[in-house]
């Protein structure tokens, strides 16, 4: 990686490793750094499993750097809002945010250095540590993640004078995961806007799931993988392929309903997919009926 990254001479690469931190739980840890080197700059983290389809300054710079960015998590997803998060950790409400934020970006200047503070305390909290000893299906929601926590801290009463921006999902970002990640709302209002600032590869990986080394499995595999054949993510990153010097042959996956959904979207990043989507929105809802 190191070698690959000499090809770019405007990436500046930093080695530190931070004692007692794993995977995603090093970001406020990683923004306090950036921010200590360069106090007078913003500091802004972008998941790995990301691809940035155009320069993001254009949806950041009208935002005044005393205003946190994060994006929306998908509304699909359960237990949406900080308030529920908030009272788990037995904080007093400060502000309502009805919806979840992930934690897959996240734009701070020094005006947040507090919260990136506590953050990384809560992070390192005996009962979190614990917790995420645990697979996902047994973790209380406010512990689930980091973006959880921060959600919860959002709307305590400590950080309440913290104004956040919110980038839309589907407008600005797309979390390319489930059938009902990407909603038939936001597909339909795809037809008339540009493809989204950015694609996230959330959950399942398509390189791990459609990779030559992945196992022969069942029904639900196959179907997750389906949805990553003729998601947005897949699409666009294949551009990339020629400048990875990786095995991508996940990237040319195909399979016949996934040829199907493509050859029915007529190309669009909105469109393919959109059938499973529909159908996946009516079976909830007569489930839900």
């Amino acid at each position: 990686f190191e070698q690959w990254l000499r090809r770019y001479p405007q990436v500046i690469l930093k080695s530190e490793r931070f004692a007692n931190w794993h995977d995603w739980n090093c970001k406020p840890e990683s923004l306090l750094l950036a921010l200590r080197e360069r106090p007078d700059a913003q500091a802004l983290w972008i998941d790995s499993d990301m691809v940035v389809t155009r320069d993001p300054r254009a949806i950041m710079d009208h935002v005044p750097p005393a205003v946190l960015i994060l994006p929306q998590e998908p509304t699909s997803q359960p237990n949406q809002g900080s308030e529920c998060r908030t009272t788990a950790w037995g904080w007093p409400v400060g502000t309502r945010h009805p919806f979840t934020f992930n934690g897959s970006i996240l734009r701070v200047s020094t005006r947040h250095i507090r919260l990136l503070e506590r953050w990384r305390e809560l992070q390192a909290s005996p009962e979190y540590v614990a917790v995420h000893k645990l697979p996902f299906d047994q973790r209380p929601q406010h512990l689930l993640s980091d973006q959880d926590i921060m959600t919860g801290m959002l709307g305590s009463a400590e950080f309440a004078d913290h104004q956040v921006h919110m980038l839309p999902h589907g407008k600005d970002v797309i979390h390319c995961g489930g059938a009902l990640g990407f909603s038939l709302n936001e597909r339909l209002q795809g037809l008339v806007r540009p493809l989204p600032t950015f694609l996230h590869a959330i959950g399942a990986k398509p390189w791990v799931l459609m990779g030559s080394a992945s196992p022969a499995s069942g029904r639900g595999e196959r179907f997750r993988r389906l949805l990553q054949e003729v998601s947005p993510y897949v699409a666009y990153v294949r551009r990339y392929r020629n400048m990875v010097e990786e095995d991508v042959a996940w990237m040319d996956f195909k399979t016949l309903p996934g040829t199907i959904l493509r050859a029915t979207g007529l190309g669009h990043w909105a469109l393919r997919g959109m059938p499973i989507t529909a159908a996946a929105t009516l079976w909830r809802a007569v489930r839900g009926s």
